[in-house]
């Protein structure tokens, strides 16, 4: 019984220090471009394909 405690606790203490890790981790990307419209990025490439079609 006292080992299956220590594995779950193990497994337990192991998903929250991933989870800060991860958290930690994705803190440092910029949000700019998730909060950007979706309609918008469209009309950005499609205005890039045009410029590359023109050339």
């Amino acid at each position: 019984m006292n080992i299956l405690a220590i594995i779950i606790i193990v497994l337990v203490l192991g998903m929250v220090v991933g989870n800060i890790m991860l958290l930690k981790h994705t803190a440092k990307f910029s949000m700019k471009r998730l909060n950007q419209d979706p309609i918008e990025i469209a009309k950005e490439t499609l205005a890039q394909r045009k410029q590359d079609q023109d050339k």
